[in-house]
């Protein structure tokens, strides 16, 4: 059966769930669906969009609600009415649900964040009434949609992030590329994070842990900067690198090609306080590598204790140090974990489970 999709997202920000959208459209595309995006205008994911040659129209969604997305919103579904309007920005709801109800097809909305707002009152009753079926990231956004919107948990499947495991694969050709490019040694054990610079990716965690780690032969490396709005608390800690780490840490900024500089780790470090989810650490066990995380929220999705990587208590550095040195000190533990890693996220979290998951959640919206 050939589905007519419209995702809907008018995030500004360029991360994990505006990533998700634009590499699911594409997938969707190739697997022949008739895809179209509709994101915010001058998004990053327009960008995005267009770029990979999937169908975009913007609509003006700066504020919660407007009668000029709605109008906007309205054209562009009449057009070419969708089987399926798949929301991910739970504020869009606010514009598809009323359009919906006029240009037919129906709503999937897939939860990518936690909220702890409750939305029970007359106007979100209205609005989720008109949700047919729902996605979450993971078990605990399950809970979180079911606990603070009218949605009952039987309308609400788990589907979990994809990772694309041809592009994050094992690579050594590209470790010794990257190595030399940035001056890390070769002998040198390179433990690193990746992530935008922001609050609650645990930056001054791994920082502490990096400095109680200063005598051992480790270099580190911080892939990921931050975005214009985060320029202060960004600026601030990468300062703190530099003063704390030294010559001994290594920043790259934004990169579009990753997957590059997360082959020339040894151990990958994954300190966020908070995850929905956690694409990073799935990108990061696609290559391979043995990680440590702190063991909370999404990621207890993603890793079992010593099964797939170790797991610290959140924001205990000690701990995080004390699961970081087991690995410095244990090579075989290193290779074990990072095959176990990497087989999982073949298993669960790749871009076919991913497409699988929402295509079994489309169907059932659909009845077939």
């Amino acid at each position: 059966m050939k589905i007519k999709v419209v995702h809907v997202c008018s995030s500004a920000s360029w991360g994990g769930m505006e990533m998700i959208v634009a590499r699911l459209a594409c997938l969707q595309k190739i697997r022949g669906y008739e895809v179209k995006v509709i994101p915010g205008k001058d998004t990053p994911l327009a960008v995005k969009c267009q770029e990979q040659g999937i169908e975009t129209q913007t609509i003006d969604a700066r504020r919660h609600f407007n009668l000029r997305a709605i109008s906007q919103l309205m054209r562009h579904l009449k057009r070419s009415p969708p089987d399926v309007i798949h929301v991910h920005f739970s504020r869009d709801l606010n514009l598809t649900v009323p359009v919906k109800q006029l240009a037919g097809g129906k709503v999937v909305f897939t939860k990518h964040l936690g909220s702890y707002i409750n939305k029970k009152d007359p106007w979100h009753r209205y609005i989720y009434r008109g949700v047919d079926r729902a996605t979450a990231i993971s078990r605990l956004i399950k809970n979180n949609l079911a606990e603070t919107t009218p949605l009952a948990k039987n309308k609400i499947d788990i589907v979990y992030l994809g990772t694309d495991t041809e592009r994050f694969k094992p690579d050594s050709t590209q470790r010794d590329y990257v190595r030399k490019e940035m001056g890390i040694s070769d002998v040198s054990i390179l433990i690193g994070m990746m992530g935008r610079i922001s609050y609650g990716k645990g930056y001054e965690d791994f920082i502490q842990m990096a400095q109680a780690l200063s005598g051992r032969n480790v270099e580190f490396l911080l892939i990921g900067g931050h975005s214009r709005n985060e320029d202060r608390y960004g600026n601030n800690i990468e300062k703190r690198i530099r003063e704390k780490l030294g010559n001994r840490a290594h920043l790259t900024g934004f990169k579009d090609d990753r997957e590059r500089y997360l082959q020339a780790l040894d151990i990958f470090i994954f300190p966020s306080y908070a995850e929905s989810f956690g694409l990073a650490l799935t990108e990061a066990m696609a290559c391979g590598l043995p990680c440590v995380a702190y063991g909370k929220d999404g990621v207890l999705d993603i890793i079992d204790h010593r099964e797939e990587g170790l797991l610290a208590e959140v924001r205990n550095v000690k701990d995080l140090i004390n699961q970081t040195s087991i690995l410095l000190d244990d090579q075989i533990m290193r290779i074990g974990l990072g095959r176990a890693g990497r087989k999982k996220v073949i298993d669960r979290f790749s871009d076919s489970q991913m497409l699988q998951g929402f295509e079994r959640t489309y169907q059932m919206v659909l009845g077939n």
